[in-house]
């Protein structure tokens, strides 16, 4: 099926088909509430860093899911490429679905990126899709597949494709992603949206923030409120405010109005302005996820968001 779901203005196009809102965690969320709900403050930098960048940049989007940020790049923009890794078979399908459809300038590779090339077990969230990763224990579950592995660096070597814009998002595994690509940091010194977690008592931000020391990048918080602050130091979060922005320098003068112009047009992309999904498919799409446990649930939500319409 199709689904085109609005794009901010200020792009080369004003809509983009995700292809079915009900197969990944990431566009039912967008179909239940809108691309301008979902991570606005990371999505509202990375137009930002990409604008910077246009016409003809490389962005690699690691851990990529859905590919949505991939996909946003490549739509709005005119970027010469754009590589979406990921390993989940049935979300790296997504993406490939996406990218032709839209007729994208986007290539999707199903591998994870690591610190070395080879094979890796990845641990399937019970929870979300969202939420798979190399990290043994990052969720509880007795779910796993064998994936291949490979490094920025070898990507880079392998296509000749230099990054301008990193945007990595793999539950934790971050400090390898970063290790596997220290050669193409060091020498290109692309953008950098990274995310920074805290989980079990541990913050990640101490090991992606040694990866950078002495690589002469300032570091800042993706929060909801930016303050543009640099900070030498990036430190995970468990909840909200979990991305940080890290740059070569300094960020250009005028990035914060950017960044501002881009979240204010975001919030414009509302879950009323989405298309409305057949019934029919919504209830097989549920029944495939969870069975009629799922669809009674499904219908659950529905009823609750038409009673919050009314109220």
């Amino acid at each position: 099926m199709s689904y085109r779901i609005p794009l901010p203005a200020g792009g080369r196009t004003d809509a983009l088909d995700i292809v079915e809102p009900n197969s990944t965690a990431v566009q039912r969320f967008i179909r239940r509430n809108g691309l301008g709900a979902y991570e606005t403050p990371t999505a509202a930098a990375l137009l930002a860093v990409c604008e910077t960048h246009d016409p003809g940049f490389v962005m690699y989007e690691v851990g990529a899911n859905m590919g949505l940020y991939g996909a946003l790049a490549a739509s709005m923009f005119s970027p010469r490429q754009v590589h979406a890794f990921e390993p989940a078979p049935t979300a790296a399908a997504v993406v490939e679905r996406i990218a032709k459809r839209n007729r994208l300038p986007l290539e999707a590779h199903r591998l994870a990126l690591s610190d070395r090339d080879g094979t890796a077990d990845l641990y399937l969230s019970p929870v979300s899709d969202a939420s798979n990763s190399l990290v043994e224990g990052f969720r509880s579950t007795d779910r796993k597949i064998v994936v291949p592995t490979s490094t920025i660096d070898q990507i880079v070597t392998a296509t000749g494709d230099h990054p301008d814009v990193l945007k990595i998002d793999v539950e934790t595994h971050e400090r390898a992603v970063l290790d596997g690509g220290r050669h193409t940091i060091e020498h290109d010194r692309p953008s950098i949206i990274v995310e920074v977690l805290r989980r079990k008592g541990h913050d990640h931000g101490h090991e992606i923030s040694e990866f950078f020391d002495g690589l002469g990048y300032a570091c800042y918080e993706l929060s909801a409120e930016p303050d543009w602050v640099a900070h030498e130091r990036v430190r995970g979060s468990g909840t909200v405010d979990r991305d940080w922005l890290l740059v070569p320098g300094e960020l250009p003068a005028d990035f914060a109005e950017r960044w501002t112009l881009w979240r204010g047009r975001l919030l414009e992309c509302t879950v009323d302005t989405n298309p409305r999904v057949p019934v029919l498919a919504s209830v097989r799409a549920a029944h495939l996820r969870g069975g009629w446990r799922e669809v009674a649930a499904a219908a659950g939500r529905f009823v609750r968001r038409q009673g919050d319409d009314d109220a």
